[in-house]
């Protein structure tokens, strides 16, 4: 059993990447009002449909390099 939270912390870093998500999206639904799950699946449902706009290339997308050479451009 672990004791600390040091050891805690420790043995989720060893965790792959996908169970790390899994446990935090687990540790901040613990800590959600009640309640508040119709807005969380909103925002998951926004998510995943702008997820698939984006993997089925409906939707229009913009290099971080072409955005921040706007953003130098606009605010130099």
């Amino acid at each position: 059993m672990l004791h600390t939270l040091e050891e805690l912390e420790l043995h989720a870093m060893q965790l792959a990447d996908d169970d790390k998500a899994r446990l935090v999206l687990h540790l901040l639904e613990s800590m959600e009002p009640a309640g508040s799950s119709d807005v969380e699946d909103a925002w998951r449902q926004e998510a995943e449909s702008r997820l698939d706009a984006v993997q089925s290339r409906a939707a229009q997308t913009t290099s971080a390099a072409d955005v921040f050479a706007k953003l130098d451009r606009r605010f130099p």
